[in-house]
């Protein structure tokens, strides 16, 4: 690297938790800071996701990098998304607008000579550009790429591994996320492992949105019947310090996921995970080798569950999902050695493709190429 390059400072506008990790992994010769709201939102864009748009307190920085809302700025900027939907996710006053009228106007912002890159998460993610904005434009286009979300490495002392009990782990909103099967594959499995255990990290009221309140209270009085099912939301630190490394295989059976970081989280303590093959997973995941993902691509997930929200649950797809994590569950829970493998090989992923020498690396080639 050349010794004259200038330290860069980068403005970050939302401390999400994966930006808060990259801030204190910063590349060589550039400083992090998250920046104060001058303008939190804006005065005719509305939208469900926090601060887009906003203004922010730009100060001395050479550039702002943009965390899962566009930002209002004249420097030169950055914007890490996870998927484009993210940056479509506006009305005007309140008022609805077809999507293609919200989709130029972004065109428009992402081709200023200021708007240096839309930085996906995932391959999965940068495909949205096409499938969901139906972006053409070349200028744009060329500005998209993808740089990986980074993990940290974990410390051996929290990964560990066990014949009994053995302990599952499923986290983030019930129905979206697959609770359902993970429930009744959990049932299933119970008959022949009586020591089995479940976590549940979810709460009754933020969690549980489903447009079937039937089935809502049919998964409720089942946890609640199930002594041994333990429900409710932890401390990051907890979850971090005692949960995950007390945990054998982590279940995510998603239906509806921006990139699914949690099964990376899950990886780095060298626990084998169980989850679909949606989105961004296959590109964290070997089948076979890390763990197992179940194929839902015959299912339209999108038109099933739009807004990532299950207004009703199709049995046959349900029923689908169970059996197949039924079966995957029964090889993990049957060899010790076959966890210790899939965990060593999750371990050698994140350290490597999604460690944070290898995204501060690209986004310095990023920085220094476009400012």
């Amino acid at each position: 690297m050349d010794q004259s390059e200038k330290r860069l400072l980068i403005g970050l506008t939302e401390q999400h938790g994966m930006a808060v990790e990259q801030a204190n992994y910063p590349p060589e010769n550039v400083n992090y800071k998250f920046l104060e709201y001058l303008n939190k939102g804006h005065p005719i864009m509305h939208s469900p996701l926090k601060g887009f748009m906003s203004s922010f307190d730009e100060g001395d920085c050479d550039a702002i990098e943009a965390i899962l809302t566009p930002v209002n700025t004249r420097k030169p900027w950055f914007y890490s998304l996870a998927m484009y939907q993210e940056a479509l996710a506006f009305s005007f006053m309140g008022l609805p607008l077809p999507k293609i009228i919200r989709a130029k106007y972004m065109e428009y912002l992402f081709a200023q000579d200021n708007f240096k890159k839309l930085l996906f998460w995932s391959e999965a993610g940068k495909k949205t550009i096409k499938s969901y904005g139906n972006v053409t434009n070349s200028v744009i286009l060329e500005k998209s790429t993808v740089v990986y979300p980074a993990i940290r490495s974990v410390d051996e002392q929290f990964i560990q591994y066990k014949k009994e009990p053995i302990n599952l782990l499923f986290n983030g909103n019930f129905f979206i996320k697959g609770g359902v099967n993970v429930v009744d594959a959990f049932e299933v499995m119970q008959k022949e492992y009586p020591s089995l255990q479940l976590t549940l990290c979810c709460d009754e009221v933020i969690d549980f949105h489903t447009g079937d309140e039937e089935l809502k209270q049919k998964y409720l009085n089942k946890i609640k019947n199930n002594k041994n099912i333990t429900m409710g939301r932890v401390l990051r630190d907890t979850f971090l310090n005692n949960l995950l490394p007390n945990t054998d295989i982590y279940l995510l059976p998603t239906y509806g996921d921006a990139f699914g970081f949690a099964v990376l989280e899950a990886m780095a303590y060298g626990i084998p995970v169980i989850a679909t093959n949606y989105m961004a997973i296959p590109e964290m995941m070997v089948q076979g080798e890390t763990g197992y993902m179940i194929d839902i691509s015959e299912y339209d997930c999108l038109k099933m569950f739009k807004g990532c929200y299950v207004t009703t649950l199709p049995l046959d797809f349900s029923n689908y999902v169970t059996d197949a994590l039924v079966t995957y569950l029964a090889e993990l829970l049957s060899s010790i050695e076959i966890r210790k493998s899939f965990g060593a090989k999750a371990i050698d992923i994140t350290k490597s493709k999604f460690s944070f020498e290898q995204r501060a690396q690209t986004m310095h080639d990023i920085y220094i190429n476009t400012l």
